[in-house]
């Protein structure tokens, strides 16, 4: 098909003909698509490209917004990820008015990095929100503060497209459709927040637990 296309000898290579026929060889394509398989059915904590066919549209990808100020009483989401020794595990922890409301802690497959555990450990605390046991009056705002501006930068550019990033995105929208207020603020790591020390001292745990 290819010599077809390129209008070439049959005595030209299989590489070349898929060069100058501008056709990727067939054996790259399902490379890829059993990596996807792997990512997305086997239960294998690795991020992979969303395919093109569940890229949702534009108008239901939500806005990532920052804080003008961080109110005491809202709730607020500290995550982080670590990758030590081939083993990577994610750690988050949701505070409100000083007080520890939920902490969690998860071992993930090595070939994770670290943005992948941090997104991993977001994306668990964000599903978590809608089963807390709060006040009636408890303003419904969440502030996730996150260390890498590599996952804060992929969650606002609206032409990546990853499985975790995607799966984040949509419970954001989930709980904006909840009138859940949500927002992302950038920390710098170690300089004493209280709640990015948790969850540093939680995601060292997670690193060499066997979970």
């Amino acid at each position: 098909m290819n010599i077809e296309i390129a209008k070439a000898f049959r005595t030209l290579s299989h590489e070349a003909s898929c060069i100058l026929a501008a056709v990727r060889p067939i054996r790259l394509a399902v490379e890829e698509k059993i990596r996807t398989s792997k990512a997305t059915h086997n239960n294998i904590e690795f991020d992979a490209s969303l395919e093109v066919r569940y890229w949702p549209h534009l108008v239901e990808i939500p806005l990532i917004r920052a804080p003008t100020e961080i109110a005491h009483n809202v709730i607020n989401i500290f995550t982080d990820g670590s990758k030590i020794g081939g083993k990577v595990g994610a750690a988050a922890v949701i505070i409100k008015d000083d007080i520890v409301l939920h902490q969690s802690k998860y071992r993930l497959h090595e070939r994770c990095s670290n943005n992948q555990a941090e997104q991993a450990a977001i994306l668990k605390d964000l599903e978590h929100i809608q089963n807390l046991q709060l006040a009636e009056d408890t303003e419904k705002i969440v502030v996730a503060n996150i260390d890498s501006k590599v996952t804060l930068d992929t969650l606002q550019n609206r032409n990546k497209h990853y499985i975790l990033i995607g799966n984040m995105r949509k419970e954001i929208k989930r709980l904006l459709d909840q009138q859940w207020t949500v927002l992302f603020n950038w920390v710098k790591a170690h300089v004493g927040i209280e709640g990015n020390e948790m969850a540093d001292r939680l995601v060292k745990m997670a690193g060499t637990d066997d979970i």
